[in-house]
Order: C-alpha cells, then sequence, then structure tokens
C-alpha cells in the first residue's frame, strides 16, 4: 500500500495521468487533486454522485456530518482529463508485487492465465453527448489469474468485434512462463499457428460441433490423446493476422468432466512434462473468470457507470478491477494471518467477497492516501475480513437460469 501511494503521488504517475488532448491537467493545486481523485473512483458503487462524493470527503476528514468539498462537476470534469494507462500502469505494479511475493500460484511451474470475454451493458440515458457517448451494449475482455484471483488485463470492447480479435490485442500481456486457457469460442487453425510460431503456450477447449474435422475424428477413435495436424490458415487469414501460412500441429487431449461430459482440449503443451491427467484440474480453473465477471458487475456494480460517456466508462472499469485485485489480495492477507481452519464438514473457510467489497470501499481511500492511523485501519479490516467467512465446496455446480433476460441497470442522474 506504501508503494502504491507514493506512485499515485508522483510526478511520473502525474505526467503518465494527463490526457493527450489536456496536456495542462493536474498541474494547478486543486481541491479534487489526482491522488484524491483516484481514492474516489475506488471507492466508487451504484450511488449518486454527489453523494458518493460527499462521503468519500467525510471518510477522509474523518467528522461525522458530511462534507461538501468538490461538485459532481468538477469530479466529472477531472475524470475526463484522466488518462487510462496511468490506472493500468498500477494494476500492473499491484500484480507484479503479488507475484514477487509468492502470492500467485503455479501450475506445473506455469502462470496460468484464462482468458475471456463478458456482455457489458452499462446504464445509458437520453443526454446531449452525441460523438462521445458511451453506448449500451459492450463488451469486456479480460486475462484473467484464477489462482490468485487477479485480474492481469481488462479492456472494453465495441460488440462488433470477435473475442479472438480481442485476445490479439491482449498477447503483450502475457510472461514467458504463462499458459493461455481458453473456451471453445477460440479454436481457429490460423491461431494455433500465431500461438505456436509466438512461442505461448495455450490450452483450448475444442469440442464444439462446429469445429476442427481432426477434433471429431478424435472424439470417435476414443484415443485420450492424439497429435494432429489442422489445416492451414486461408490466405484471407494469413493476410489479416500475420500468421504463418503452414498447418498447425497441435495435441488433442481427452477430459471427462465430473457429470461425466467428454471434452476435447488442445493443446501446445509437451506429453512428457504435461501428462493428459494433468488437465483436468487446469480447465477447472477457467471458470474463475466468469465468478469474476459476475463479481465485478454484481458486487462491485460495474455497469452503474459513473458517467455517459465513453471516457468514463473505461475509466471506470479500470478503477473497479485495480479496486478488486485489492480486495482480492486483502483477502488472501486475511485467510492466512487469521488462520482460517476447515470446518466441521471438511470444506475450506475463504473471505466473503461480498463483505470485503464493502469493507474495502470504506478503508481503501484512506489508506491509499495514508490519512490518519491506516496502518491499524488495515489490521482492523484483515481482522474483520478473516472473521466473515463461508464455506468454499470443491465441484459445486450452479447452472445459469433458462431464458434468462440481462436487465440494465437503473440510470441514476450521473456527471
Amino acid at each position: 500500500m506504501l508503494e502504491l501511494s507514493d506512485r499515485i503521488s508522483s510526478a511520473e504517475f502525474a505526467q503518465l495521468a494527463r490526457h493527450p488532448d489536456h496536456p495542462r491537467a493536474f498541474t494547478r493545486s486543486r481541491q479534487l487533486p489526482l491522488p484524491a481523485l483516484i481514492g474516489a473512483l475506488l471507492s466508487m458503487r451504484n450511488q449518486s454522485q454527489q453523494a458518493t462524493l460527499d462521503g468519500f470527503f467525510t471518510s477522509l476528514c474523518g467528522t461525522p456530518s458530511l462534507q461538501r468539498c468538490v461538485s459532481d462537476r468538477a469530479f466529472a470534469k477531472a475524470r475526463d482529463h484522466l488518462h487510462l494507462p496511468a490506472l493500468s500502469s498500477l494494476n500492473d505494479l499491484v500484480v507484479q508485487r503479488a507475484d514477487s511475493s509468492g502470492l500467485i500460484q503455479r501450475w506445473c511451474g506455469l502462470r496460468v492465465v484464462a482468458a475471456d470475454a463478458s456482455v457489458l451493458m452499462p446504464a445509458v440515458r437520453p443526454c446531449l453527448l452525441q460523438r462521445s457517448a458511451a453506448a449500451g451494449d459492450q463488451r469486456l475482455f479480460s486475462l484473467y489469474l484464477p489462482g490468485a484471483e487477479l485480474t492481469l488485463h481488462a479492456s472494453v470492447h465495441g460488440a462488433a468485434v470477435s473475442e479472438r480479435a480481442m485476445l490479439m490485442e491482449a498477447l503483450s500481456a502475457l510472461g514467458p512462463d504463462d499458459v493461455l486457457v481458453l473456451d471453445r469460442g477460440y479454436p481457429a487453425a490460423w491461431l494455433v499457428a500465431l500461438l505456436n510460431a509466438r512461442g505461448i503456450r495455450f490450452v483450448m477447449r475444442c469440442d464444439s460441433r462446429s469445429g476442427w474435422a481432426a477434433s471429431k475424428r478424435f472424439v470417435r477413435a476414443g484415443l485420450l490423446e492424439q497429435q494432429v495436424l489442422l489445416n492451414a490458415p486461408s490466405r484471407k487469414d494469413v493476410a489479416d493476422w500475420a500468421c504463418p501460412a503452414d498447418a498447425p500441429e497441435v495435441r488433442l487431449i481427452r477430459q471427462v468432466a465430473s457429470n461425466g461430459q467428454v471434452r476435447v482440449l488442445a493443446t501446445n503443451l509437451d506429453a512428457s512434462t504435461f501428462p493428459h491427467e494433468l488437465f483436468s484440474d487446469l480447465y477447472h480453473q477457467r471458470w474463475r473468470i466468469e465468478e469474476a465477471f459476475k463479481r465485478l458487475k454484481h458486487r462491485m456494480h460495474l455497469e452503474a457507470v459513473s458517467g455517459l460517456s465513453q471516457q468514463a466508462l473505461i475509466i471506470d472499469v479500470a478503477a473497479k478491477v485495480l479496486s478488486d485485485n485489492l480486495t482480492s489480495l486483502m483477502c488472501q492477507v486475511a485467510e492466512v494471518t487469521q488462520k482460517m481452519a476447515a470446518c466441521a464438514s471438511g470444506h475450506k473457510r475463504k473471505c466473503n467477497r461480498a463483505y470485503a467489497a464493502t469493507v474495502m470501499q470504506r478503508i481503501l481511500p484512506r489508506c491509499l492516501l495514508l490519512i490518519g492511523n491506516w496502518d491499524q485501519t488495515i489490521l482492523d479490516a484483515l481482522r474483520l475480513m478473516g472473521s466473515t467467512f463461508q464455506r468454499f465446496v470443491p465441484n459445486r455446480s450452479r447452472p445459469r437460469p433458462a431464458r434468462h433476460v440481462k436487465p440494465h441497470p437503473s440510470g441514476a442522474y450521473k456527471g
């Protein structure tokens, strides 16, 4: 927390935070300086913007009565001057420090990275914005570390952008010891050829009905694993994605789920080092990214945006991803320091993430800005998180309700 606080108060961060359209932003002393702006963004939830700001400054001042220090219009103007890479750099710093501290688990020496996209429907209403207004139907793409419950990368895209194109833009965030885990919406011969050419380890599910002919033959043969040659990428794919034109080779693995469903996984991991028995646990970890999307939308109120512009949306996404990552790390520390033991049934206990999100919303601004007895505040928060837990039941399944219609959140007044 100290390093994060020093970072947002540094001149280098202020330079990075200035939007290219506003080169003189955050250069003068204001009632809402850059560190306070970051703290306010991290504590935003589904509330009136002015009420959130009044509560934020009341928390900073430590007074019982509400404080009107900044108007919602001043906040909206400062948010519009903030450059997205500044918040992304803070998230990168958090993930790097967690990795160097050993808080990110490994699978066979590799860091597991799940990739997926989710529908993002921010609250919209008729307004005067025309060019920069956020659309009501967009997509949120993430690279997620399921072992540590951390989001490595998050980006917002239009509804017409394919998930493979989103993945291509995020490949630079992967490290040399990562293994990319993909669902069955990603398999394509050109993508396999490109990942092989770049030396990126991957595991992707490929048992869809419209999938590869080699995968269908593999299922009919009843083998446990097989090395197969896929069709060569088309000329258009080679030109569009700059992938090799040769037919790629891939290893297919049969994996049976706990409910008896047969899955086929494609990978470029070596069979001698990674036997097929290990892949059941690996692919099961991918589901944590679905839980992360649900947590961001329903616990962090990601779609209840603080503004109606696209700039407000992408800033809110980056801020809430950072806040969720900090909450995940606090929960990990709380589980260790409070020595959460297994309950009588033998199931593991974990921090209640809904309660932890509420606690972090209250304490994060003061701790980030180092106001008052912030170190004791962190210790008190860890004690509360450690005493509010829930059972973690392995392999528990809760299918999505049939014919579920996703509603828009209510569009309260936003700046």
